[in-house]
């Protein structure tokens, strides 16, 4: 599974870089307003994204098991509370918009943050339900098909992005309604493959159906890491705050825009991250322990390696790449800044993949509640280390003490997730009267 993904992944980030590149031609108010107001755009999808892994685990656990009809159920239910969970979220979003705005001191570019989030909000649903069916097609063992819908609305988006945004004269609202039309054709194509029979389960009017029990099974997995998004998606709301007291909005921009590479080259390790939970929960029903262990070790032995050798490239290709960023005569001053947050924050690359790796393994174990509140203890910690920082605590530049803070919390949080997976793995293999790996 793990090149379908490491694809998909390539194609979805290309298409954050495209749109960052169109967006930051429109000057440095339509580049803030997007590096701001991303937490929202994030918490939207987070739904899409924690039902998404539970699909995929539940229904990989019970194709492990052979029980196609269940299996087929649990994709369909997995649809049916993506579409519940996305009109309440909509909402939700809506609502908080402008106090969101105004907690985080951005009045000058509310303008620009609405036009943005406009378009996506009212577009939630395909969004949401199009991560929720790549994962029915991940848990099916169908990684080509949901390589394809990801690639498709990746692409559309690309080529929607320059026509609306300048062709039309949309500007940043045209960056939103690309998205979210291209979100909407490729959940098209996707949801024809399972109406025309093209799909190992089916979804039909006799699958098509609310069942609380299906829901309560995939909602165990996908609740808690549902939560885990939230919790995500709120620590960077606020320490969006933070930055802003210790440098205003140019500081939210000198963090997200090297951060766009950092997520770049962390795609080998999410692809083996997410090719890990299908293959794992798939071992779990059949209750073969000893592939989980060779799967999850050889994710974290090639998630590592990969990972140095692109910390090693961003440490020394650190300037040429924030340079296409920087290419409008207002950007181009915070360059050497830049430069000096992408080459410190790569420290925290292997780390971060790695912990993915972890909250994986603990995932295919059904054991997601446990990345969960971990994350929610240690994204308090964080944010107790920026806030420090941002109001002179620590001694240091505000700024400064903020990205040296989020280096040591990232790595310590990817060391502290590998353990805990372990030792649950260990639990689970003393449980089934196995012997206990080691840990190399």
């Amino acid at each position: 599974m793990f090149v379908p993904f490491l694809i998909a992944f390539a194609i979805v980030e290309a298409n954050q870089f495209v749109d960052t590149f169109w967006i930051s031609g429109l000057g440095t108010a339509a580049s803030s307003a997007i590096s701001t107001i991303i937490p929202f755009y994030i918490l939207l999808m987070s739904a899409g994204m924690g039902i998404s892994v539970g699909s995929t685990t539940t229904i990989a656990f019970r194709m492990g098991r052979g029980e196609h009809e269940e299996a087929g159920r649990l994709a369909s239910n997995a649809l049916i509370v993506g579409a519940i969970a996305s009109v309440l979220v909509s909402i939700i979003l809506f609502l908080l918009l402008d106090p969101a705005i105004d907690v985080l001191g951005v009045q000058s570019i509310r303008q620009e943050c609405r036009d943005y989030m406009i378009p996506l909000i009212l577009l939630s649903m395909p969004m949401i339900c199009l991560l929720i069916l790549g994962g029915n097609l991940r848990g099916e063992g169908a990684a080509r098909k949901s390589t394809i819908i990801q690639i498709t609305a990746a692409v559309l988006n690309m080529v929607l992005d320059p026509i609306f945004i300048y062709g039309l004269d949309m500007g940043i609202f045209g960056a939103g309604l690309a998205t979210g039309l291209a979100s909407l054709i490729a959940l098209g194509i996707g949801l024809s493959w399972y109406f025309r029979g093209r799909t190992v389960l089916r979804i039909d009017r006799s699958t098509m159906r609310p069942d609380i029990q299906v829901m309560k099974e995939m909602l165990a997995v996908g609740g808690p890491r549902t939560v885990n998004e939230l919790i995500a998606s709120a620590m960077t709301f606020i320490q969006r705050i933070f930055f802003v007291v210790a440098g205003g909005t140019a500081a939210v921009i000198m963090y997200n825009y090297p951060w766009r590479f950092i997520s770049l080259f962390m795609l080998p390790g999410k692809a083996f991250e997410n090719s890990l939970i299908p293959v794992g929960s798939a071992a779990h029903g059949q209750g073969d322990t000893e592939k989980m262990w060779s799967a999850y070790m050889y994710c974290f032995k090639l998630t590592a390696a990969v990972s140095i050798i692109a910390t090693v490239i961003i440490f020394v290709f650190a300037e040429p790449l924030m340079s296409i960023m920087t290419y409008e005569s207002s950007m181009h001053e915070m360059l050497p800044k830049l430069v000096w947050c992408l080459t410190l924050s790569s420290i925290i690359l292997p780390f971060t993949a790695l912990r993915g790796v972890g909250a994986a393994l603990l995932q295919a174990m059904k054991k997601a509640k446990v990345p969960m509140y971990f994350d929610l203890f240690w994204g308090s910690m964080r944010m107790i280390v920026y806030a420090s920082s941002a109001y002179g605590l620590l001694g240091v530049d505000p700024f400064d003490g903020i990205i040296y803070g989020m280096v040591v919390m990232y790595s310590l949080s990817g060391v502290f997730m590998n353990m805990l997976a372990i030792w649950n793995f260990r639990r689970l293999k003393q449980r089934n009267g196995a012997a206990v790996p080691p840990l190399l």
